[in-house]
C-alpha cells in the first residue's frame, strides 16, 4: 500500500501531519491536503523491474513552516524476522544487542546459547522491542536504497530513489510498529530529533557512537507557486535466497543514478607518489616498513590489517632497488622478530616493545584474529613469489607454517576462530564473527606453498563455516577491531578472496558457486553514483568521484579509497573462470576510484584541520555522511592511512589495460582511454590516449582467458608497460610473446 505522508517541522520536531493513502487501481492521481495549501500530483508508471513513482507538490500559498513529503510504503501482518536491508548501512535490521559504549568499543559476551553479538549505539532495529525506527540520508550508503527480504515468503522489496531532489539530501525511514512496517523516502530527508553521531560529545562526557545527539536537520519552507518533487523505483521481487535478493539489487542499483567516466591520476603517477612518500617517511631505522609514519605506536608496526607485511608486496615485484630492498629486509623482520614461540605474530609493536590489541591494557595477549591471517595470506603470496626468484631467505618457510599450525590449532580447539584471542592461552576472548575470513584462502595458499594436505583441508572447513553461519545469513561482520561485531566491508571482501582462492587451489565448482555469491554480498558495500558534495568543500575542490569507493563498516560511517586492504584483483579471476564482465566492471570501478585521493605535489589535498595533506599521503575519509558532523561532509582528516597500501596492492595487481583475447574483451582500469585497432593471432594494437596533466606508465595485460590454468598472484612482471605522456595520444604494437599471461 503507498501512502503519501507530508509533515511540517519545527526544527527536526514534527508539528502537523496528514496523510493519504494512494488508490491502488489509479495511475495518476491529484490530491489537496486539508492541513496544508498544496496540491499533490502523483503518477505511476510500470515497467519490467517494477513501478516508478513521480510526486509533484505545488504550494498554492506560502506555508508556515517546513515541510517534508514522504511515499511511504505501509507493509501490514510484518514479519519481523524479514531481513532488512539499507546497502552499506543496515544489514538484517543490524539487529544486535545495542550497548552505549565509548570508542574504542571492545566487548566480550558469551551466553548459553553462543557469542552475543554487540553493536554499539548505532542506527537499529530492535531485537526485543514492538517499536523501533531507522532514519537515513542518502550519503549514510551506496546506493540510496531499502528494502527487505522475506524467506518465509521468498520475495522482498526494494526502493531507490535519487540522492538529491529540490537541492536537499532525500532521507530514508523504516519504521516497526507492532505487526506493522512503514518504509519511507521523503524530501527533504529530517531524521527526526535525535541523529546518530560519532565522537567527542558536546556535554564532555567522553567519545561516543551515539544515536541521541540532537538532529539539524529541517524541512523546506515553500511559497506560493513552487515545486517540491520527489521520484521512487519500488520493486517487488521474487527471491528463493538472499544471495538472489543481493544480486537482483546489483543488477537495479542504477536505474535512477549512475556514477559518470572521468580521467584525473593516472595509477603510475599515484603509486610513484605513495612510493616515494614511504621510502621518506614510512621506513623505520630497525629496518621495517611502517604502517604509517610512526608518530604513534600504532602507526609503526600493525600485522595485516591496516598494511604491516602487505605494503612491502609491490615493493618486491615492482623495484628492483632500495624499495625492494627494504621490502626483503621487512619480511626478514617480520620472521626474526615480530613472531611469537607458539606462531602468533605480533598485533602491534613500536620501539622495541610489542603491544597487544586490547584497547585499555595493550600489555595484554591479545590478538585480533584477522590480523594475523592477513599476514599469512600475504607472507604465502610473496614467499611463493620469492622462491620462484629463488630468493627465499632463512626462516620464511618455518615462519609460514608456525603462524598456520597456530590457526588450525585454534579452529580446532574452539570450531571457529573468533574475533579476539589470547595468544598465549590461544582462547577465544571475543567469538561470533566472519573478522578472520579471509584465513581460509591464506590456509589454501600456505597449502599451495607447503604442500601440507592438513592446511587445505582446513581451508575447507573454514570456508564452510563462513558460508553456513554468516554468508548464507547475510552477515559478515567484525573485520576491524574497534566495531565489536558489527557489518563491515572487510569482512566481506575478506571472504571473497577466500573462495576466490579456494577455487583456485582446488578446482571444486562449489567455491566457484560460493565466489559468487560472495561477490554479490561484498559489492552491496560499493558505492554505485558519484556523490554530490558541498560546493566548497576539499572533496569538490579535487572533483572527487565517488563511484567504486568503499564503505567501511556500519558504525564508522564513510566510504574509503579502495579495499581495506586489498587489491580487488579477485574480481579479474572470476571474471576469468565465468566471463562474466560485471566482475571486471565493479573491479575497474574501484581501482579507477583510488588515485584521485593521492595527495599530490601539483594538486595537494586539504585537510579538515586546515593543512593541506603531504604528497603520498591518502587518507581513509571519502565523507558522504555526516556522522563526524554536518561539517565534515566532503572533507578530510590529516593523516597517512591504510589506502596507500590498497594503492601500492592495485598498481601491481589490477591492470591498467586489460584485454581478453579469446572473449574480445577490453576493459581499462587506469585513468587513459583506450581503443583496440587490430588484433590477430600474433600481435594487437592500441590506441591510448593520456587526458590528465600527468604522464603515464601504464600496465597492459593480454591474456587467453579459456585455459584454464589458474591467474595465481605473480603476474606483474608479464604486463607490458606503455608510457604515454600527458596530453598525448599513441598507438601501441604488442606481440602476444611480449606480455601474454600464461
Amino acid at each position: 500500500m503507498y501512502q503519501i505522508c507530508l509533515k511540517q517541522y519545527n526544527g527536526s520536531t514534527p508539528v502537523k501531519k496528514e496523510s493519504w493513502i494512494w488508490e491502488e487501481e489509479k495511475r495518476e492521481q491529484i490530491f489537496r491536503f486539508q492541513s496544508f495549501p498544496c496540491q499533490v500530483q502523483c503518477v505511476k508508471q510500470e515497467d519490467c523491474q517494477g513501478e516508478h513513482v513521480s510526486i509533484c507538490v505545488e504550494a498554492k500559498e506560502p506555508f508556515d513552516g517546513p515541510i517534508s513529503i514522504s511515499l511511504e510504503i505501509v507493509e501490514e501482518q510484518w514479519n519481523k524476522n524479514a531481513y532488512v536491508f539499507m546497502p552499506a548501512a543496515v544489514y538484517d535490521g543490524n539487529r544486535m544487542t545495542s550497548k552505549y559504549i565509548p570508542y574504542p568499543p571492545y566487548w566480550a559476551e558469551k551466553t548459553e546459547s553462543g557469542w552475543d553479538a554487540v553493536i554499539t549505539d548505532i542506527p537499529h532495529l530492535s531485537k526485543t522491542k514492538r517499536n523501533s525506527k531507522i532514519q537515513l540520508l542518502s550519503g549514510d550508503m551506496s546506493t540510496p536504497a531499502m528494502g527487505y527480504f522475506d524467506s518465509r515468503a521468498e520475495s522482498g522489496m526494494l526502493l531507490f530513489a535519487r540522492q538529491k531532489e529540490n537541492e536537499r539530501y532525500t532521507g530514508f525511514t523504516v519504521e516497526e510498529d507492532g505487526n506493522q512496517v512503514i518504509f519511507g523516502i521523503s524530501i527533504p530527508g529530517v531524521r527526526e530529533e535525535k541523529k546518530y553521531f560519532f565522537g567527542e560529545l558536546a556535554d564532555g562526557s567522553g567519545f561516543y557512537p551515539t544515536c541521541d545527539v540532537p538532529s539539524c536537520d529541517e524541512g523546506i519552507l515553500l511559497g506560493k507557486g513552487d515545486l517540491l518533487q520527489l521520484e521512487v523505483k519500488c520493486c517487488r521481487i521474487r527471491a528463493n535466497t538472499r544471495n538472489d535478493y543481493f544480486e537482483k539489487f546489483n543488477l537495479l542499483r542504477e536505474n535512477l543514478e549512475k556514477g559518470k567516466e572521468f580521467y584525473s591520476v593516472p595509477f603510475s603517477k599515484a603509486y610513484q607518489t605513495v612510493k616515494e612518500k614511504c621510502m621518506k617517511m614510512n621506513y623505520s631505522e630497525e629496518g621495517y616498513l611502517q604502517v604509517g609514519i610512526g608518530h604513534t605506536d600504532s602507526s609503526c608496526w600493525q600485522s595485516g590489517w591496516v598494511g604491516g607485511g602487505m605494503n612491502t608486496c609491490s615493493y618486491l615485484m615492482e623495484d628492483d632497488g632500495i624499495a625492494r630492498e627494504r621490502a626483503y629486509k621487512t619480511l626478514q623482520f617480520i620472521v626474526k622478530n615480530l613472531q611469537e614461540e607458539n606462531g602468533w605474530y605480533v598485533p602491534m609493536y613500536a620501539h622495541g616493545k610489542k603491544f597487544g590489541d586490547a584497547f585499555d591494557a595493550k600489555d595484554r595477549p591479545v590478538l585480533l584474529v584477522r590480523k594475523d591471517a592477513d599476514l599469512l595470506y600475504f607472507m604465502a603470496k610473496q614467499a611463493i613469489y620469492l622462491r620462484a626468484q629463488k630468493e627465499e631467505f632463512a626462516g620464511l618457510e618455518e615462519s609460514i607454517v608456525r603462524q598456520a599450525d597456530a590457526l588450525i590449532r585454534l579452529f580446532q580447539k574452539n570450531g571457529q576462530l573468533g574475533q579476539f584471542i589470547d595468544t598465549e592461552k590461544e582462547e577465544l576472548l571475543v567469538g561470533g564473527t566472519a573478522s578472520a575470513a579471509i584465513a581460509a584462502g591464506a590456509l589454501a595458499l600456505t597449502y599451495e606453498y607447503t604442500g601440507k594436505e592438513e592446511y587445505l583441508e582446513v581451508a575447507e572447513a573454514l570456508g564452510d563455516f563462513y558460508w553456513n553461519d554468516y554468508l548464507k545469513k547475510g552477515i559478515l561482520n567484525g573485520g576491524p577491531g574497534e566495531i565489536c561485531q558489527a557489518s563491515d566491508s572487510e569482512s566481506s571482501f575478506g571472504y571473497l578472496e577466500s573462495c576466490v582462492q579456494l577455487y583456485e587451489t582446488t578446482g571444486k565448482e562449489k567455491w566457484l558457486q560460493v565466489a559468487k555469491e560472495a561477490f554479490e554480498f561484498a559489492i552491496t558495500w560499493v558505492v554505485s553514483y558519484d556523490f554530490s558534495f558541498p560546493e566548497n568543500s576539499a572533496a569538490a575542490r579535487i572533483d572527487a568521484h565517488t563511484r567504486g569507493t568503499v564503505f567501511a563498516n556500519v558504525q564508522n560511517k564513510h566510504s574509503a579509497p579502495g579495499i581495506c586492504t586489498l587489491s580487488g584483483n579477485s574480481m579479474l579471476k572470476l571474471y576469468r573462470f565465468t566471463g562474466d564482465e560485471k566482475y571486471l566492471k565493479w573491479m575497474a570501478r574501484i581501482a579507477h576510484a583510488l588515485p584521485q585521493f593521492v595527495s599530490l605535489p601539483e594538486r595537494p589535498i586539504d585537510s579538515i584541520e586546515g593543512e593541506q595533506l603531504p604528497p603520498g599521503f591518502m587518507n581513509e575519509r571519502v565523507q558522504m555522511s555526516d556522522w563526524e558532523g554536518a561539517h565534515t561532509v566532503g572533507e578530510f582528516l590529516y593523516g597517512s592511512n591504510w589506502p596507500e597500501t590498497a594503492m601500492l596492492l592495485t598498481y601491481v595487481e589490477i591492470p591498467g589495460i586489460y584485454v581478453d583475447l579469446d572473449r574480445a574483451v577490453l576493459l581499462c582500469c587506469d585513468h587513459v582511454k583506450a581503443e583496440l585497432v587490430a588484433c590477430s593471432e600474433k600481435q594487437i594494437t592500441l590506441r591510448l590516449a593520456n587526458l590528465t596533466p600527468y604522464d603515464a606508465v601504464v600496465n597492459i595485460m593480454t591474456d587467453h582467458s579459456s585455459r584454464k590454468e589458474p591467474m595465481g598472484h605473480c603476474y606483474y612482471d608479464r604486463m607490458k608497460k606503455a608510457k604515454v605522456p600527458a596530453a598525448t595520444e599513441i598507438t601501441i604494437t604488442i606481440e602476444e610473446r611480449e606480455s601474454c599471461l600464461l
